[in-house]
């Protein structure tokens, strides 16, 4: 197969294979003279109803949009099907299965063969579908751009679409939004890639500045959050929102939709990442040289793997002074592969600061890390998933460690959570982390710290290749 020269011809090239002689077994099989009574296979089954389907949509699209009735046309010839909607010459705009990946979707392609295709869901609605052909259509009929929120390859506004529209007028490149459809093809253009975006975690929006990338999010349970990513730290920073707007600190990740209107976050983000503040990205240790440690007793190695972050002697040991042997000389350094306990405060602190926990301080001996509004528990047991009764048991102590109101609970374990346990921990407004001891880096548990996590991909590693 040679690669495309024009538009429709690049419909051609991506519709997928299984479609090449649809439009034939469509017609219905051949006649036959005598013999058995047969029924048609599967998949001239599947062809009639996917003709029929495109027959559809194309007495939908003429019913919707009379403007365009005349140039509507279904083609279904070639071994292909296509509803086009016919701007001049050879031109056309076309809706079509494309296989993308391992997945088959909806695509909406214009007559420029560069063009980034507009993919949808099988399970759209037909009026969607032809609307968004529509709009596709019309914008080229009229030389305009293509509308809200069409352009955005949404159906719906929104407040992303919508602050999508004023960062546009503020000369921002919106790269890309996600509200209600997150679909999107990367990669080469002749073997595209499917993503995915999982709506259900919320909405964003990427956008790209001269000197950085920028994740405007809006989080079910936090509201917003805007992140950064720069080549100088590699890596995502979080913008203190709250204080760049109020100057004033939020001890928890976001703001509330409701405290910030979208014209504030458009005014905000249009000045630049030098208006920002911006808590930058945590970098892990470096791996320590191998040491020669003070040889230490079993009891007390398994002692020490249960201290996640202090280097003092806590009090509680002074009751047991033949542990106290070799203590300070040993439990410093680092062994090999493992943090020492200082360094895994400092890392679990850095994180959790960044994210936009801005209250936490370090703490005295026996109490790591502190804050007025959280309580943090630690958990070092590994290859154990703690359960929904311990977690109501850990909530109930950190809410009684508050003195004049309750505390939440922030959890640091080196195991995970059964699913109850994580939907309780999401029920009561709790954080819970899995504690990597080896490299002191966090990863949520439970929903809401998911919510409150950084992006995890690298900016420009899911984006379309051009021909």
């Amino acid at each position: 197969m040679t690669t495309p020269s024009s538009a429709d011809d690049e419909v051609a090239y991506a519709t997928t294979r299984h479609h090449d002689t649809a439009a034939r077994r469509a017609r219905g099989p051949p006649r036959q003279e005598s013999g058995p009574l047969q029924f048609p296979p599967g998949d001239m089954v599947a062809a009639f109803g996917l003709h029929m389907h495109f027959q559809s949509l194309e007495q939908v699209l003429r019913e919707r949009h009379p403007e365009l009735a005349g140039r509507v046309l279904f083609d279904d010839s070639q071994g292909r099907m296509i509803l086009k909607v016919l701007l001049s010459g050879t031109q056309s705009v076309g809706l079509a299965h494309l296989r993308v990946g391992h997945s088959i979707v909806w695509a909406v392609m214009g007559p420029v063969l560069n063009s980034e295709p507009s993919l949808w869901p099988l399970n759209t609605p037909n009026d969607v579908l032809v609307d968004a052909v529509h709009a596709h259509a019309s914008a080229q009929l009229t030389g305009e751009p293509l509308p809200s929120p069409w352009r955005w390859n949404e159906s719906e506004p929104s407040e992303m679409t919508e602050l999508a529209d004023l960062l546009d007028m503020r000369g921002v490149r919106v790269r890309r939004v996600v509200a209600g459809n997150g679909y999107f093809a990367y990669g080469p253009r002749h073997a595209p890639k499917l993503d995915v975006v999982d709506t259900r975690e919320g909405a964003f929006l990427e956008a790209e500045f001269p000197e950085a990338f920028v994740r405007v999010s809006l989080k079910p349970t936090l509201g917003w959050l805007v992140d950064v990513h720069t080549p100088r730290w590699g890596g995502w920073g979080r913008v203190e929102l709250a204080w760049c707007l109020r100057r004033t600190s939020s001890p928890t990740p976001g703001v509330p939709r409701t405290d910030v209107s979208v014209e504030e976050l458009a005014d905000l983000l249009g000045k630049g990442p030098e208006a920002w503040d911006t808590e930058p990205p945590w970098a892990p240790p470096e791996p320590a040289a191998p040491t020669s440690p003070k040889p230490r007793s079993a009891m007390q190695d398994s002692l020490f793997a249960d201290l996640p972050v202090q280097n003092d002697v806590p009090e509680w040991m002074e009751e047991f002074p033949d542990l106290l042997d070799g203590f300070e000389e040993s439990a410093p350094e680092r062994r090999p592969g493992s943090l020492t306990p200082r360094e895994i405060t400092e890392a679990v602190l850095h994180q959790l600061t960044t994210l936009g926990f801005s209250d936490l301080v370090e703490g005295e001996a026996g109490i790591p890390i502190e804050s007025e509004v959280f309580h943090i528990e630690w958990r070092s047991t590994t290859g154990k998933d703690l359960s929904a009764p311990e977690i109501q048991r850990l909530n109930g102590m950190a809410a009684a460690a508050g003195e004049e109101l309750p505390k939440r609970l922030i959890l640091i374990t080196g195991g995970g959570l059964t699913r109850p346990a994580a939907e309780f921990a999401d029920k009561a407004k709790a954080y819970a982390f899995h504690l990597d001891r080896t490299t002191g880096r966090l990863t949520a548990l439970n929903s809401r710290a998911r919510e409150a996590s950084l992006p995890a991909d690298t900016p420009g590693t899911r984006v379309l290749e051009s021909w």
